[in-house]
């Protein structure tokens, strides 16, 4: 019993400089660094979130882009967040419902091709809508004109891909399904042989019965940064501990490797 609990505390009774000590040093300093490098990950994740919330804020404040506007654009352009404002008729045959929840309540993105009085087609991401209970693959009911509307909103990236259990579909299938988990521009496109310009997220009020209370990404700058904070202090914790363990109460003790 004595023999394990000398083994125990060879670190606590070891003096410094030994070779106990230097590995219990090397350990605290790798510990400090990666709860650091974590620290600074969270702050870089705060600092894009409100660069790309004030970048949003900045495109907000320009006029919106007429169809007209849009078609001088090259092919490739990305005005992410540049307010737009349109006219068209809504493809509604090729709705596609993506599995999204909005402050906690599982539901779905309803996403409608608007064909523009150009041709050119923009898909919609039109609001949210909240899912059956008893049937939840059942595409929502929300209403849809079929004259043509007034459509504003702002330019976005396509819907971000989340994990899909089972098998995704094959990249090179031609099946139409409304109730998805993800959604790929290029197999949309080859299922429904429509050209999307752009992906746009509306923000004019319409009479459909969608939710169109969409997240603000700097919202959680703040919460990045509450991440960081904690980082830090675990850093400074394993510092201090290995300050007062290993270094004050070994001076104190004199337990000071001398040769």
């Amino acid at each position: 019993m004595q023999e394990t609990q000398q083994h125990d505390n060879r670190f606590a009774q070891s003096a410094m400089f030994t070779r106990q000590w230097w590995v219990l040093s090397l350990l605290t300093a790798v510990f400090v660094a990666v709860t650091c490098g974590l620290g600074f990950w969270q702050l870089g994740r705060a600092q894009l979130r409100e660069q790309i919330e004030a970048e949003r804020a900045r495109n907000v404040a320009l006029p919106a882009l007429t169809e007209s506007q849009l078609l001088a654009l090259a092919p490739d352009a990305q005005l992410i967040h540049r307010q737009l404002s349109l006219q068209g008729k809504w493809l509604t045959q090729w709705s596609v419902f993506l599995n999204r929840p909005m402050n906690g309540q599982a539901g779905f993105w309803v996403m409608t091709p608007l064909q523009l009085g150009s041709g050119v087609v923009v898909l919609i991401q039109r609001g949210w809508a909240p899912r059956d209970p008893v049937l939840p693959n059942k595409p929502p009911a929300f209403k849809s004109s079929a004259e043509q509307v007034q459509v504003s909103g702002q330019w976005v990236l396509p819907p971000s891909r989340l994990m899909e259990l089972g098998d995704a579909p094959g990249a090179h299938d031609t099946s139409f399904a409304q109730v998805r988990q993800n959604l790929e521009l290029a197999q949309y496109e080859r299922q429904t042989g429509l050209k999307i310009r752009v992906v746009i997220r509306q923000s004019s009020a319409a009479e459909d019965g969608l939710s169109r209370d969409w997240p603000s990404l700097a919202s959680k700058a703040q919460t990045n940064r509450g991440y960081a904070f904690q980082w830090f202090a675990i850093a400074a914790a394993g510092l201090m501990l290995f300050l007062w363990f290993q270094v004050i109460r070994k001076l104190r003790m004199g337990l000071v490797k001398t040769d």
